[in-house]
């Protein structure tokens, strides 16, 4: 179980994954985001509480051990590690989330409080993949370790325009290169079941889906 109290600015954001409904401690929150194994049982009892339901993820695996492709062929823009560009990511990042719910979690989408979440993120960022487009950032992928074999994608994302030019392809790519050559034997994430295209992207890369998960969203007060 997690139960964290995240600030972002006058937000204050109990984040809480659990395996089953609970009498959760809230307190000092402004907002409430609960995370649950999917079914129907938890999404009924969660409305009860007035919890509003707001997406369903799936963990993704690529098993690094085993690999079907050659992952470097795939990165067919240039992609590096980069620490200086976080003006440049905060930039793609708010353009690629309008309703993602790791930021928006009001059940109605505020760009305003998103904004403020997603500032937190990059500036917490100790550095990134950026894939760059005639020396301009069109992308970029933050990898995380698990604490185990994996290594983990934190956050991604890539101007639209630059995505069915190869940016994203080479992205994910260069992630599973990295996290093979450091000797780590699954590279993870975690995904909304409506972001098809990168559902997309992760099965030709041989990952496979499990631990489907709900998000529920909440007013402390209300």
């Amino acid at each position: 179980m997690k139960n964290e109290l995240l600030k972002f600015g006058n937000v204050k954001l109990r984040d809480i994954e659990d395996e089953a409904v609970a009498d959760w401690r809230t307190a000092g929150a402004t907002h409430l985001r609960v995370q649950l194994p999917a079914s129907s049982e938890n999404v009924i009892e969660m409305q009860k509480r007035r919890y509003f339901w707001a997406d369903r993820t799936l963990g993704v695996t690529i098993n690094l051990m085993r690999p079907k492709l050659d992952y470097g062929k795939l990165v067919r823009m240039e992609v590096t590690e980069r620490d200086d560009l976080k003006d440049d990511v905060l930039r793609i990042a708010k353009n690629s989330f309008p309703d993602d719910r790791r930021f928006h979690i009001l059940p109605e989408c505020d760009e305003d409080i998103a904004a403020l979440v997603l500032e937190t993120w990059v500036r917490e960022m100790s550095g990134a993949l950026v894939c760059m487009y005639k020396e301009r950032p069109v992308g970029f992928a933050e990898l995380r370790e698990t604490g185990g074999d994996g290594l983990f994608i934190h956050l991604a994302a890539v101007e639209e325009k630059y995505r069915q030019a190869g940016a994203a392809m080479s992205l994910y790519a260069k992630a599973a290169e990295i996290a093979a050559k450091r000797g780590y034997k699954r590279l993870c994430g975690r995904i909304s079941t409506a972001n098809t295209p990168v559902a997309n992207l992760y099965a030709f890369l041989g990952a496979s889906f499990e631990k489907p998960c709900d998000i529920f969203l909440k007013e402390a007060a209300k």
